[in-house]
């Protein structure tokens, strides 16, 4: 589970690089490339989110 919780944390901290990198962009191409490249991040974090909530509703379901 704390592999998961840690590559939860990495997708988000991207998304988050990935969104400043976007408002600093400095022409529309780069804008929309980390643009594109954080909604990316941020659907692989909100997969993770989803698998822990699994993970953790089953394992509170078993006790």
């Amino acid at each position: 589970m704390s592999d998961l919780r840690t590559k939860l944390e990495r997708y988000e901290s991207k998304a988050a690089h990935c969104t400043k990198a976007a408002q600093e962009a400095r022409d529309a191409a780069g804008r929309a490339f980390y643009e594109e490249l954080a909604r990316y991040y941020e659907e692989l974090a909100a997969d993770f989110r989803r698998v822990l909530a699994k993970r953790t509703g089953a394992s509170l379901a078993a006790e």
